[in-house]
Protein backbone atom coordinates (compact mmCIF):
# COMPACT_ATOMS: atom_id res chain seq x y z
CA UNK A 1 0.00 0.00 0.00
CA UNK A 2 3.04 2.50 1.36
CA UNK A 3 4.92 1.52 -2.45
CA UNK A 4 1.45 3.16 -4.19
CA UNK A 5 1.59 6.74 -2.89
CA UNK A 6 5.37 6.52 -2.78
CA UNK A 7 6.93 9.81 -5.31
CA UNK A 8 8.68 7.59 -7.95
CA UNK A 9 10.32 10.88 -9.45
CA UNK A 10 13.47 9.20 -8.41
CA UNK A 11 13.07 6.36 -10.15
CA UNK A 12 11.95 7.86 -13.26
CA UNK A 13 14.56 9.91 -13.21
CA UNK A 14 16.98 6.90 -13.15
CA UNK A 15 15.61 5.52 -16.00
CA UNK A 16 15.36 9.05 -17.85
CA UNK A 17 19.82 8.78 -17.36
CA UNK A 18 19.52 4.74 -18.21
CA UNK A 19 18.03 5.55 -21.20
CA UNK A 20 20.65 8.51 -22.35
CA UNK A 21 23.30 5.76 -22.05
CA UNK A 22 24.03 6.72 -18.14
CA UNK A 23 24.59 4.11 -15.51
CA UNK A 24 22.41 4.91 -13.08
CA UNK A 25 21.44 3.40 -9.65
CA UNK A 26 18.91 3.79 -7.02
CA UNK A 27 20.83 4.05 -4.39
CA UNK A 28 20.27 3.13 -0.04
CA UNK A 29 18.80 5.31 1.99
CA UNK A 30 19.89 7.45 4.68
CA UNK A 31 23.51 8.73 3.43
CA UNK A 32 24.89 11.51 3.87
CA UNK A 33 25.00 13.23 0.75
CA UNK A 34 21.19 13.22 1.27
CA UNK A 35 21.47 16.29 3.45
CA UNK A 36 22.86 18.55 0.24
CA UNK A 37 19.52 20.62 -0.38
CA UNK A 38 17.84 19.51 2.00
CA UNK A 39 16.32 22.61 4.10
CA UNK A 40 13.06 23.29 6.37
CA UNK A 41 10.26 21.23 4.90
CA UNK A 42 11.56 19.81 2.32
CA UNK A 43 12.86 16.17 1.90
CA UNK A 44 14.89 14.08 0.44
CA UNK A 45 13.62 10.94 -1.96
CA UNK A 46 17.26 9.59 -2.04
CA UNK A 47 20.33 9.52 -3.94
CA UNK A 48 21.20 8.29 -7.49
CA UNK A 49 24.60 6.90 -7.89
CA UNK A 50 26.21 7.42 -11.41
CA UNK A 51 29.45 4.66 -10.63
CA UNK A 52 30.53 4.58 -14.25
CA UNK A 53 30.09 7.83 -15.25
CA UNK A 54 33.32 9.59 -16.55
CA UNK A 55 32.20 12.72 -16.09
CA UNK A 56 32.94 14.87 -12.95
CA UNK A 57 29.27 14.07 -11.55
CA UNK A 58 29.10 10.97 -8.95
CA UNK A 59 25.73 11.33 -8.05
CA UNK A 60 21.87 13.20 -7.62
CA UNK A 61 20.02 14.18 -4.63
CA UNK A 62 16.61 14.97 -5.30
CA UNK A 63 14.48 17.02 -2.83
CA UNK A 64 11.11 17.50 -2.46
CA UNK A 65 8.34 20.13 -0.67
CA UNK A 66 5.15 18.70 -0.95
CA UNK A 67 2.05 20.47 -1.98
CA UNK A 68 0.21 22.93 0.34
CA UNK A 69 -3.44 24.22 -0.18
CA UNK A 70 -1.22 27.37 -1.38
CA UNK A 71 1.20 26.04 -3.65
CA UNK A 72 1.94 22.78 -6.01
CA UNK A 73 5.20 20.29 -4.90
CA UNK A 74 8.02 21.41 -5.95
CA UNK A 75 11.74 18.91 -6.89
CA UNK A 76 14.77 20.36 -7.00
CA UNK A 77 17.80 18.09 -8.13
CA UNK A 78 21.38 18.45 -7.06
CA UNK A 79 23.88 17.18 -8.87
CA UNK A 80 27.11 16.26 -6.57
CA UNK A 81 30.79 16.69 -8.19
CA UNK A 82 33.24 16.01 -5.45
CA UNK A 83 36.77 17.08 -5.81
CA UNK A 84 40.02 16.57 -4.04
CA UNK A 85 41.41 20.51 -3.98
CA UNK A 86 40.79 22.40 -0.73
CA UNK A 87 37.54 24.55 -0.71
CA UNK A 88 37.80 27.20 1.52
CA UNK A 89 34.57 28.59 3.32
CA UNK A 90 36.11 32.02 3.09
CA UNK A 91 36.40 31.78 -0.99
CA UNK A 92 33.24 30.00 -1.15
CA UNK A 93 31.31 30.44 -4.58
CA UNK A 94 27.47 30.39 -5.16
CA UNK A 95 26.27 32.01 -8.38
CA UNK A 96 22.95 31.09 -10.44
CA UNK A 97 21.01 32.13 -13.41
CA UNK A 98 19.27 35.16 -14.07
CA UNK A 99 16.79 35.00 -17.01
CA UNK A 100 16.00 37.56 -19.23
CA UNK A 101 12.56 37.94 -20.63
CA UNK A 102 11.50 39.48 -23.79
CA UNK A 103 8.49 40.12 -21.17
CA UNK A 104 8.11 40.68 -17.46
CA UNK A 105 6.67 37.14 -16.17
CA UNK A 106 5.39 35.95 -19.78
CA UNK A 107 7.61 36.67 -22.25
CA UNK A 108 10.12 34.58 -23.75
CA UNK A 109 13.15 33.55 -22.60
CA UNK A 110 16.13 36.20 -24.50
CA UNK A 111 19.03 35.78 -22.51
CA UNK A 112 20.99 34.25 -19.62
CA UNK A 113 23.20 35.91 -17.03
CA UNK A 114 25.02 34.15 -14.18
CA UNK A 115 24.54 36.47 -10.75
CA UNK A 116 25.60 35.71 -7.33
CA UNK A 117 29.09 35.71 -5.16
CA UNK A 118 31.53 34.59 -7.20
CA UNK A 119 34.62 36.01 -5.18
CA UNK A 120 36.37 36.77 -8.30
CA UNK A 121 37.11 33.81 -9.89
CA UNK A 122 36.02 34.15 -13.20
CA UNK A 123 33.47 31.43 -12.52
CA UNK A 124 30.26 33.45 -13.56
CA UNK A 125 31.49 35.27 -16.55
CA UNK A 126 32.70 31.80 -17.65
CA UNK A 127 29.55 30.69 -18.04
CA UNK A 128 27.55 33.52 -18.72
CA UNK A 129 30.01 33.57 -22.05
CA UNK A 130 29.03 29.83 -22.77
CA UNK A 131 26.34 29.26 -25.22
CA UNK A 132 26.23 26.26 -24.37
CA UNK A 133 25.22 26.57 -20.40
CA UNK A 134 23.05 29.19 -21.50
CA UNK A 135 20.93 27.00 -23.89
CA UNK A 136 20.50 24.43 -20.91
CA UNK A 137 19.41 27.31 -18.74
CA UNK A 138 16.81 27.78 -20.90
CA UNK A 139 15.74 24.45 -21.50
CA UNK A 140 15.61 23.11 -18.39
CA UNK A 141 15.36 26.02 -15.65
CA UNK A 142 17.35 28.29 -12.96
CA UNK A 143 20.54 26.71 -12.17
CA UNK A 144 22.43 27.54 -9.06
CA UNK A 145 26.70 26.43 -8.48
CA UNK A 146 27.83 26.26 -5.17
CA UNK A 147 30.21 24.97 -3.11
CA UNK A 148 30.04 22.65 -0.35
CA UNK A 149 32.75 22.54 3.03
CA UNK A 150 31.11 20.02 5.51
CA UNK A 151 30.12 16.16 5.13
CA UNK A 152 30.39 16.71 1.88
CA UNK A 153 33.46 18.64 -0.05
CA UNK A 154 32.97 19.52 -3.47
CA UNK A 155 30.77 21.32 -6.08
CA UNK A 156 26.75 21.48 -6.24
CA UNK A 157 24.92 21.95 -9.13
CA UNK A 158 21.09 22.78 -8.35
CA UNK A 159 18.29 22.70 -10.60
CA UNK A 160 15.44 23.80 -9.28
CA UNK A 161 12.55 22.48 -11.23
CA UNK A 162 11.24 18.85 -12.47
CA UNK A 163 12.89 18.41 -16.35
CA UNK A 164 13.00 15.84 -19.41
CA UNK A 165 16.58 14.99 -19.78
CA UNK A 166 18.00 14.80 -22.62
CA UNK A 167 21.56 14.04 -23.85
CA UNK A 168 22.13 17.47 -25.05
CA UNK A 169 20.86 18.54 -21.06
CA UNK A 170 23.25 15.58 -19.77
CA UNK A 171 26.25 17.00 -22.01
CA UNK A 172 25.73 20.62 -20.56
CA UNK A 173 25.39 19.73 -16.86
CA UNK A 174 28.75 17.76 -17.56
CA UNK A 175 29.97 21.03 -18.92
CA UNK A 176 28.88 23.27 -16.11
CA UNK A 177 30.97 20.84 -14.15
CA UNK A 178 34.11 20.79 -15.48
CA UNK A 179 33.78 24.43 -15.81
CA UNK A 180 33.56 24.71 -11.78
CA UNK A 181 36.15 22.11 -11.21
CA UNK A 182 38.52 23.80 -13.54
CA UNK A 183 38.02 27.25 -11.88
CA UNK A 184 39.47 25.77 -8.29
CA UNK A 185 42.99 26.84 -9.57
CA UNK A 186 42.28 30.32 -8.38
CA UNK A 187 41.53 29.09 -5.10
Amino acid sequence: MREKFRDKIRDEFTKQLNDIGVTAIVSDRDRSEEKVGNRMMRRSLGIIDLPNEDGPIEWINIIKQDRTDKQPPRWWFYLGVPTDKPLPKSRSVNIKTKRKKSFPLFGKIIGVTWKGQDRNHGLATKLSNDTETDNLAIGVGNIRVQTLHDEFSGWSIEIDRKFNLTRENWKSLKRVAKISIDSIVYF
